[in-house]
């Protein structure tokens, strides 16, 4: 009886070791010849199921980029200068990244969404709605398990990446 219980708390430990001992996968994507030119970057909340989880990632994420120099306009101000307007921020269209962009004098908008399963953050061109860069964090489990700076720290170093070697957005 008690091997029977070792045997189970054994293989309990080697899974609970497994599962949080894979690799996350991030990945980012643009077009091959993506050139931006020079200007600020504005941060709206990423949307999530729990708004304080899409907080500490897009804050983090603005901390990444702000310590690497790129010139930026936090989540916080943004969503200020846009609800004076009455403009949501949640569900952003095309034609709204251009109202965006003139509310608050930024030529990129990085926005996010945190699922369940994934996390993604997206530049886009305010003047054109034109999504730029897009940045997918996948984690080896459930993304309830991962932490919130973990996936920010994630998609800032991958979106990093991409902006360095596309942009002087600097």
């Amino acid at each position: 009886m008690k091997r029977k219980y070792y045997l189970l708390g054994s293989s309990l430990i080697t899974l609970v070791f497994l599962l949080t001992s894979c690799a996350s996968s991030v990945k980012s994507y643009s077009k091959p010849d993506l050139r931006i030119e020079k200007g600020r970057l504005g941060i709206l909340p990423f949307s999530s199921n729990i708004p304080e989880v899409g907080n500490v990632v897009s804050d983090t994420i603005g901390a990444h980029l702000l310590a690497s120099g790129f010139n930026i306009v936090d989540r916080t101000h943004m969503a200020r200068l846009l609800e004076e307007k009455d403009i949501s921020y949640l569900e952003v269209d095309s034609p709204d990244y251009k109202k965006i962009g003139d509310i608050t004098n930024v030529r990129f908008v990085l926005v996010g969404n945190i699922a369940f399963s994934s996390a993604t953050a997206r530049v886009v061109d305010a003047s054109t709605g034109e999504t730029l860069i897009i940045t997918i964090f996948q984690p080896n489990k459930i993304i309830g398990s991962a932490s919130a700076v973990d996936i920010g720290d994630s998609l800032a170093k991958s979106l990093g990446k991409k902006l360095t070697r596309s942009t002087e957005l600097r």
